[in-house]
């Protein structure tokens, strides 16, 4: 009969909530929208960002080193450059001397001094290259990045070019890449048992980290949805009718504890997924390209993780949403509250709590939220057990504080607004 009670109740709360159009747009829509939104946005604006970038080539010279046969001429850069900064859809101009610096319209300025070709060419010397770039401009910034990387591939070939004709003309028994890179590394990823695994584990991690952080924003729309089942009832004058059903009132606040739960995780996957989409443009946006591997026993950790964390958070602010005055002041308490989560979840956005010393640990678990994320923090790295053991403390604090929380109601202050 409770069971059939629950049901009932729990459906009314669902009803309430699919009903409440503000809260779910909000809720599910708006990170849906918003964070993919932005990131078109960002792609958008960045590729229409006008940058103008003026070549000055003071040098123009081309000149033949007859020991290494070798020809060498300032234009080949400036060829290079104009090529590569268009395909980038800057606006490349060619100007006639660097007087172009004091001009407000250009953003980025490229100057090959006199004597570059005779440095370039040269065994003992280094050739120059001057920018001028605006300062507080993101997009001059981007620019200069890619006209330096332009610049050292053709300094690293220029190189080669040099070396090889050295190892020709003396007969070495010898090769540029021995004679420039003398020492090479390897990276391979392993996992915590030794065994090699791709760059992908590496996504992996990214993607927990941004799961994580998806926490963060999942306790504001569950503590606003139980005010308003509680607090919002009480001014609208039907929780009477409610709490005069033959029902115990821990069952009452069951139902709307699960329904506002409920919202919470609808929230952290919208969350998510807008939340990753949001970078993988941002990152096209910036010339990149991202791919995240999606793992679906991690999907389903998250959901269960964020199930909990909602339902811990709640738990914490029911006794003292119960005995404020109005929605004002519950939504004061769960804010604070919400701020504590915030913190807790962005740091574990940057920091490895799974890393972190035992003794700092054993001070960190007495915050539920530090479960959630070392659950999460643990799969990842390959630590199945850890992740189900700090998983279970997380259920049974949900649990512990649902009892202790239910056992601190009093009906008498639900109905009635604490006296001023």
């Amino acid at each position: 009969m409770k069971g059939y009670n629950f049901k009932v109740l729990l459906w009314k709360e669902l009803l309430d909530l699919s009903r409440d159009y503000k809260t779910l747009a909000t809720s599910l829509l708006l990170p849906l929208i918003f964070f993919p939104l932005l990131g078109f946005l960002s792609l958008a604006l960045v590729t229409q960002q006008p940058v103008n970038i003026a070549i000055v080539d003071m040098d123009r010279v081309e000149l033949q080193n007859r020991l290494l046969n070798l020809t060498f001429s300032s234009t080949d850069l400036v060829d290079k450059l104009i090529d590569g900064l268009k395909k980038y859809g800057f606006n490349v101009y060619i100007a006639n001397d660097s007087d172009v610096v004091y001009n407000s319209s250009i953003d980025l300025v490229i100057i090959i001094p006199k004597g570059f070709t005779f440095n370039l060419s040269s065994l003992n010397s280094t050739a120059h290259v001057e920018i001028y770039r605006r300062a507080n401009v993101q997009a001059c910034a981007r620019a200069e990045a890619i006209a330096r990387s332009i610049i050292n591939g053709y300094s690293n070939a220029i190189s080669k070019e040099k070396v090889e004709a050295i190892i020709r003309v003396t007969g070495l028994n010898a090769t540029s890449t021995a004679i420039l890179y003398p020492i090479s590394t390897k990276l391979q990823l392993v996992t915590i048992g030794g065994q090699e695994v791709s760059a992908e584990v590496e996504l992996k991690g990214l993607f927990a980290r941004v799961l994580v952080l998806a926490l963060s924003v999942v306790i504001t729309p569950a503590t606003s949805f139980i005010i308003d089942g509680i607090i919002g009832e009480r001014e609208r004058k039907t929780i009477e009718m409610i709490l005069s059903l033959p029902l115990p009132v821990s069952l009452i606040i069951y139902s709307k504890l699960v329904a506002a739960t409920m919202l919470g995780l609808l929230t952290a996957i919208a969350d998510a997924l807008g939340f990753v989409s949001y970078v993988v443009l941002t990152t096209m946006a910036l010339g990149g390209s991202l791919s995240l591997p999606i793992d679906p026993i991690l999907l389903l950790l998250h959901s269960i993780v964020a199930f909990f964390t909602i339902l811990v958070t709640i738990c914490i602010a029911l006794p003292f949403i119960t005995r404020t005055r109005g929605i004002r002041s519950a939504s004061n308490i769960a804010s604070g509250i919400a701020i504590i989560g915030t913190i807790v979840f962005f740091t574990g956005f940057i920091v490895d709590y799974s890393r972190l010393p035992t003794t700092i640990k054993s001070v960190l678990y007495i915050i539920p939220y530090t479960h959630s994320i070392l659950s999460i923090q643990y799969y990842v790295v390959g630590y199945t057990f850890q992740a189900l053991i700090h998983l279970m403390v997380l259920v049974i604090l949900s649990f512990v504080l649902l009892l202790f929380s239910t056992k601190m109601l009093n009906t008498e202050k639900m109905l009635l607004a604490p006296p001023t």
